[in-house]
């Protein structure tokens, strides 16, 4: 299981960084032809940016994984263990709604670009595969939650594993 953990880890931050890496390459690639060699590409700004919001939204789990998600636990620290485990419990359900959410209404917004055939002004590219990472970061972000609550069940002494907080 860890090894599967691992893997799902290295793939999550590897395509995550290389979407954002290679968006940001792009309009570096883009500042270079406008302003050195004075001549603008019309497909780059929309394309980095583009990739540049798939390496963002892929990486959403990637910081619930690490913890680097912004919470408040002022009113936490001071809850008894057994109340921090229920409010661990509560917070990732609520995230695991979002997330479902989340998933469902892009896959709603893919279902419905897809269909009306929409493509982008300057690439012609179909709009439904820009939307695509929707759904997708919705699920890795998912998987994300049902782990922490996993973890916290575990976790007989109230807290999430690595000393983690509540989503809150």
């Amino acid at each position: 299981m860890n090894a599967i953990k691992k893997v799902y880890s290295f793939l999550e931050d590897f395509s995550s960084g290389i979407f954002f890496i290679t968006g940001l390459l792009l309009m570096f690639y883009e500042v270079l032809m406008r302003y050195v060699f004075n001549s603008p590409t019309t497909w780059i700004n929309e394309t980095a940016s583009i990739i540049v919001v798939w390496g963002i939204l892929l990486g959403l789990s990637i910081g619930l994984r690490d913890n680097h998600h912004i919470s408040v636990d002022i009113f936490y620290a001071i809850l008894p263990k057994k109340m921090q485990k229920f409010v661990d419990i509560f917070a990732n359900l609520v995230g695991i709604s979002f997330c479902i959410f989340f998933i469902y209404n892009g896959i709603v917004l893919v279902n419905h670009t897809f269909a009306s055939g929409q493509v982008t002004m300057d690439t012609r590219m179909p709009f439904w595969i820009y939307y695509l990472v929707i759904p997708i970061s919705g699920l890795t972000f998912l998987i994300r939650f049902i782990e922490r609550i996993v973890n916290i069940i575990k976790n007989n002494d109230g807290g999430q594993l690595d000393g983690n907080h509540s989503a809150f």
